[in-house]
């Protein structure tokens, strides 16, 4: 498909009002992200915008203006400061560009695959403006203007998954009923939501948030898995199952167990993992769209953040994890609007303490739109059929940029047929054929659960993956570790002074012998240039307790060779500053 361009269009718009204020909690969230990573793949989020089978450039046009009058999200500009602000524009001109597809006979059955390769476009073509709306539509030659597709680019400032959805919605009834393009009365904008977010009462539902919060952060582990002896090696990728069986399997467990699709899904997940990872419960990040309250049904803006869930895998059959599984996401979910400054301030706390850092990256990530009305019944799929469904299966492969967690899920699809996607941020710690292993994984347990309930005692026997090994591995705050990667860890904290870490010394775990230098002669300097090096070791966790001596021996493996202690301690004292 060849896409040219053509001049574009450029169309009025005229909202209500215009105006100043802070950002609201969300749009901080996806400022502070952004600030340290500008291109970051969901910097900017590209989609389609659905368009009938008879419409211009003109029609498409004019409804592109009435919706950024409509949603003040869409005419909004953030500007960096202590703290940022949203500058609302009254009106203006957005430009809608044109491309011209190549010669043949395109109609309505192309939109799908014009309206992806409009996307990527998006994704591909430089803007170095930066505008916070790009609207670009793909037009038959010779046809007069014939719209065959339409794909729009937003900054996450202004939306997030959620809000595209209401704004697929609005697009669509807005070209299909031109009497309807007068914006009216402004629902719930931005700028009112960060008024509300000022109250006394929102702040302290924000400080309630912070409390769940830091409870998640001292249980959750600083890496889920890696496979033993794992380096990083900064490759990124992401495989996709498709698997129109998982699917079929899911709508039977729903119309069984009455719980949400997504979170069967994810109850598959973290069966697979807690066996994989060794964990009986699973402590993560998920995403939260934070649209709870009637103004928010229809809000478009950025409002989704980060909360922590807590999913205990033992101890039940799959139908009770699916019901649980929902019930613990939903009261999660309720704790997912807070202060970012706040959230990363209780975080270094509890870091400093625990001795390692967090990533907040979802492990699993909802994209999909489920279909309650057709899972009542199962919508007539017989169980023998799901099996007959496995031979469609396909996994497909390809680069990403990085992420900061080791692994990661997002389903972008449940209805007809399953898309889930396993991220692995860095294939040394996950090979590809492991991320491959665990959606097959997935796709086993939910198969299994088609027919029937699936008891605990089972579980193990339908992944067909065995639990990860070692000899060098110690459970330690939460936390599966390799006493390898800690000793690396602590080496390059203090080098070039000598060093060893022990599994075990006395009644402390993890416990480091360090000979004392210039900059290290307490345990409050050698825990504090441990914190500063743990980046570079995404596997490691800092030493539970440090032997400070004066001098290091010739085998330092031996702990009966080091002298008698000048200092010992947790180090865990106020975070003095690392030279």
């Amino acid at each position: 498909m060849q896409l040219s361009s053509l001049p574009p269009v450029p169309v009025e718009f005229s909202g209500e009002r215009a105006g100043e204020g802070p950002l609201t909690l969300g749009q901080l969230d996806v400022y502070q992200w952004m600030s340290l990573i500008p291109d970051h793949p969901y910097a900017v989020l590209c989609f389609e915008l659905p368009v009938p089978a008879e419409a211009t450039v003109g029609e498409v046009a004019g409804t592109v203006a009435a919706l950024i009058a409509r949603h003040e999200s869409l005419r909004t500009r953030y500007v960096a400061g202590e703290p940022p602000r949203q500058q609302v524009a009254a009106s203006g001109v957005q430009v809608v560009e044109v491309c011209s597809l190549g010669e043949g006979q395109w109609g309505p059955a192309d939109r799908p695959v014009v309206a992806d390769a409009l996307v990527r476009w998006l994704r591909e073509s430089p803007d170095p403006v930066r505008r916070p709306v790009r609207v670009v539509v793909a037009v038959a030659p010779g046809g007069g203007g014939r719209v065959i597709a339409c794909a729009a680019g937003l900054t996450h400032l202004a939306v997030d998954h959620a809000a595209i959805e209401i704004l697929k919605r609005d697009f669509a009834g807005l070209l299909g009923d031109p009497g309807r393009r007068p914006a009216g009365k402004p629902g719930h904008q931005p700028l009112d939501q960060a008024e509300l977010e000022a109250t006394p009462a929102e702040q302290r539902r924000g400080e309630t948030a912070l409390e769940h919060l830091g409870g998640q952060f001292r249980r959750a582990p600083r890496c889920l898995y890696a496979l033993p002896g794992a380096r990083p090696s900064g490759e990124s990728l992401a495989v996709e199952l498709s698997s129109v069986a998982a699917a079929m399997a899911v709508r039977l467990v729903a119309a069984r167990t009455r719980a949400s699709q997504s979170s069967i899904v994810l109850a598959a997940i973290c069966t697979v993992l807690a066996r994989r990872a060794g964990y009986p419960e699973l402590v993560f990040p998920l995403v939260s769209s934070n649209r709870f309250e009637r103004h928010l049904v229809s809000y478009v803006g950025a409002l989704s953040q980060g909360c922590m869930v807590t999913i205990t895998v033992t101890g039940w059959s799959f139908d009770e994890l699916a019901g649980r599984t929902w019930a613990t996401v939903l009261n999660a979910s309720r704790h997912a609007r807070y202060d970012i400054a706040g959230r990363d301030a209780l975080h270094d706390l509890i870091a400093h303490e625990r001795g390692l850092r967090l990533n907040f990256e979802p492990l699993f990530n909802n994209l999909a739109n489920e279909s309650w009305s057709r899972i009542i019944e199962g919508g007539g799929v017989r169980p023998e059929a799901v099996s007959l469904a496995l031979a469609g299966t396909r996994l497909r492969w390809r680069p990403m940029p990085g992420i900061g967690s080791p692994v990661r899920f997002t389903l972008a699809q449940v209805d007809g047929c399953l898309r889930l996607e396993g991220w692995s941020g860095d294939t040394g710690l996950l090979p590809r054929g492991e991320v491959e292993g665990l959606l097959l994984a997935v796709e086993r347990v939910l198969v299994a659960a088609a027919g029937g309930d699936v008891a605990e005692s089972r579980m193990a026997g339908v992944i067909g993956l065995e639990p990860i090994g070692g000899a060098d591995r110690v459970l330690v705050d939460c936390c599966w570790v390799e006493v390898a990667d800690v000793r690396r860890l602590v080496a390059e904290a203090v080098a070039p002074g000598v060093a060893w870490v022990f599994a075990s010394a006395g009644e402390h775990s993890l416990v480091a012998y360090v000979a004392a230098s210039a900059t290290v002669r307490t345990p409050r300097q050698a825990h504090a240039r441990c914190m500063a090096a743990l980046a570079d070791h995404p596997t490691a966790i800092t030493p539970r307790y440090y032997v400070i001596c004066p001098a290091g021996p010739a085998d330092p493996a031996d702990p009966a060779a080091w002298p008698a202690p000048l200092a010992a301690g947790t180090g865990r004292g106020a975070k003095p500053a690392v030279h």
